[in-house]
């Protein structure tokens, strides 16, 4: 097998050698529990999942690790915002991310590490970082300088003089160099803390990944990942203090990274308040059409996401949905037949070239068009009759594998749900016919002030405003429910394929 992939660190494509034969060492930085998880969050756990089952399919045992980042600033600020405990923002959020990742038919790695599991291990390799001179304390912090790390900027191809334009060393903080970072944090009044050799306080941020792979994976494991903003400051400093701890290199011997999801051609992300939740989007799409889309773009290169963008992903879905239906149908009414092996050879050539898509950069788009364009040509053979039904068996034995590399799961039942191409604009409009302020809202968010409204109008007594909103929804294919205690909703489907 040669598998070949585009390695952040060399910044080539080069052919994978592991370092050890038969087995996949793979650490991924995880999610990071203080908001819902988006479909930013989505795209980097589909890849991930479709890298690990090109290699299983390839022979190799995957040994596959990621994490929860369950405290950090932002988990702290958001549980005295809502008045509980880190740990608890920590959970709801971990329990929704792992529902998505469920919905949309992810492989969990072997472990979720947690850093609150780790902290003797992270303060153990603070320690030590110390004594070898990388690491420095400053009343209570402690944080590690980068000068002692000669090679600190060789993933991001950043040099120190780029760096140090527009740093600076912010109030409150004790480090020496305004480019050194935190590895401890001293503890401030009532937030979480552990004990350490130099008081109570947490990890920092970038500790964190360094320790917990080290401890499972070990030093010089095969791949790193994560999504492309990770890559500065968060997977350069752990380079630096992880070859510092460990005294040799490298750290990890390739390194992989997904392109942002943009929207309006800005970075998805929680902080600029412009996500897709994915709860919120798998309410007017199916989880096999969002991955279908999220995979349809090679996986380095940043993709725009848009409502009306995943109409075609709808309805290239919708073909293989048909397609899988169309040969269940004929299979079904008979085993009669004989094998055409010329026929079966042509798709068993299909195989290949869908396999060495894969191998080749895990090349997602070109594997999703192999499966287009090999349904075209099944639905030919169906439509004119030319092949037996024990032929079309294994035709598509051979079209389900492809699928199943790519993890589609129950296929036969996707639910094709169109969408308004304007549907965002025109729940905007329709808000705004109501006095509805609308600012920077998901379609969730604006169908749910909308419910809010018809709710009010209906205490009040007002049934036409309430029966408007109910019309008015429903002209957009959004079909409200009375439940006992709250109103849901659905997007009606135009096509329902059983």
């Amino acid at each position: 097998m040669k598998l070949s992939f585009f390695d952040t660190m060399q910044a080539k494509k080069v052919q994978f050698v592991p370092r050890d034969q038969g087995n996949l060492y793979m650490y991924v930085c995880g999610f990071t529990p203080n908001n819902y998880p988006h479909v930013g969050h989505a795209r980097t756990a589909i890849m991930f999942d479709i890298i690990k089952r090109v290699f299983e399919k390839n022979g190799f045992m995957v040994h596959y690790l990621s994490n929860f980042t369950d405290i950090d600033d932002k988990i702290i600020a958001k549980a005295n915002d809502e008045g509980i405990a880190p740990k608890e923002i920590a959970e709801k959020y971990i329990n929704l991310y792992l529902q998505g990742m469920s919905d949309l038919n992810v492989s969990p790695p072997i472990m979720f590490a947690r850093v609150t599991e780790n902290i003797p291990e992270i303060v153990e390799m603070i320690s030590v970082l110390i004594s070898k001179g990388n690491a420095y304390e400053s009343d209570g912090d402690v944080y590690f300088s980068i000068r002692s790390f000669p090679e600190y900027g060789k993933l991001s191809k950043r040099s120190i003089r780029e760096m140090l334009i527009g740093a600076r060393i912010e109030p409150g903080e004790k480090k020496k160099d305004p480019l050194d970072f935190a590895l401890w944090k001293q503890a401030k009044p009532e937030e979480p803390s552990w004990d350490s050799p130099w008081g109570k306080g947490r990890p920092g941020w970038h500790i964190e990944c360094s320790v917990m792979s080290l401890k499972h994976l070990k030093n010089g494991f095969d791949i790193h990942g994560g999504a492309q903003d990770l890559i500065f400051p968060h997977h350069e400093n752990e380079i630096a203090q992880s070859e510092s701890y460990t005294g040799s290199k490298p750290f990890s011997n390739y390194w992989i990274h997904t392109g942002w999801v943009t929207r309006d051609n800005e970075k998805m992300s929680k902080s600029l308040g412009n996500v897709f939740r994915i709860d919120e989007v798998l309410k007017i799409i199916s989880p096999n059409v969002l991955r279908f889309f999220l995979i349809s773009t090679l996986y380095s290169s940043p993709m725009e996401f848009q409502l009306s963008s995943l109409n075609q992903a709808n309805k290239n879905f919708e073909r293989i949905v048909i397609t899988i239906n169309r040969l269940n149908e004929k299979i079904n009414l008979s085993k009669d037949g004989k094998e055409d092996i010329e026929l079966i050879k042509k798709f068993e050539f299909l195989s290949q070239d869908f396999n060495n898509a894969l191998l080749d950069n895990f090349n997602t788009p070109l594997a999703l068009s192999i499966i287009i364009t090999t349904c075209k040509e099944i639905n030919k053979l169906l439509d004119e009759g030319l092949a037996d039904n024990l032929t079309l068996s294994r035709i598509k034995n051979i079209l389900t594998e492809w699928l199943d590399t790519l993890n589609f799961k129950n296929i036969e039942k996707t639910e094709i749900k169109k969408i308004d191409d304007n549907l965002y604009d025109k729940l905007k409009t329709i808000s705004e016919n109501y006095s509805i302020i609308s600012e920077n809202e998901s379609v969730e968010e604006l169908i749910n002030k909308l419910i809010e409204l018809r709710n009010k109008s209906r205490n009040e007594k007002d049934f036409d405003t309430a029966d408007n909103i109910r019309k008015d929804l429903l002209a957009l294919n959004i079909q409200l429910e009375d439940k006992i205690d709250h109103t849901d909703y659905r997007i009606i489907s135009d096509i329902n394929v059983n």
